[in-house]
């Protein structure tokens, strides 16, 4: 360092003691200076407005309470979603329920069915045996001719079918009647 004007180089010690620590106060100064600022660009980096601080606080309270508000409707919805599955589990045991006591009036339903289609197969065999019974000429002339066609009677009935006569009273005497019957179900 250059010695200051008006200062004389071999003057006395003390002058220049107190110059020199006067020199080292300034530079030690300057020093915290530059280190101050160097923080201050730090902080300045590092940190952010008031305004700015306060507009993100803003949004973190509203943030907050978005959150808070969708937590409630995550619990109804959780709420209506157990009652669902409690509802689905209660129909699936009564689905479960109705579909076997379907199968077993099913399965009922189908033994009787069969039941009454072999008690039909049976009173058709008996029928055919008596009819077979009652007219031999017919049974001989098919045993004879099986190409032969089914006789079929004068109003082009078929052969099961058999025109009866039938008296019905009235008020003005008996009178006789044609009626018609099929097999198995005898007109009344």
């Amino acid at each position: 360092m250059a010695t200051p004007v008006g200062w004389s180089q071999g003057g006395s010690g003390s002058v220049c003691l107190a110059f020199d620590q006067l020199r080292d106060v300034i530079e030690s100064q300057e020093e915290l200076i530059h280190q101050l600022r160097n923080v201050m660009i730090l902080q300045d980096e590092n940190f952010v407005s008031k305004e700015e601080f306060q507009a993100v606080e803003k949004k973190l309270v509203e943030e907050k309470a978005a959150h808070a508000k969708t937590k409630v409707l995550l619990a109804k919805e959780e709420e209506k979603l157990q009652f669902a599955l409690g509802e689905v589990e209660v129909l699936s045991k009564q689905l479960e329920k109705e579909k076997l006591a379907f199968e077993k009036a099913l399965s009922s339903v189908k033994s009787r069915a069969l039941q009454e289609s072999s008690k039909k197969d049976q009173l058709i065999t008996k029928c055919n045996g008596r009819r077979e019974a009652r007219s031999p000429s017919h049974a001989c002339l098919h045993g004879h001719f099986p190409n032969s066609p089914v006789p079929v009677s004068r109003a082009g009935f078929h052969p099961n079918f058999c025109p009866r006569l039938r008296i019905q009273a009235s008020p003005s005497g008996p009178h006789l009647r044609k009626g018609l019957q099929g097999p198995g179900r005898p007109r009344k």
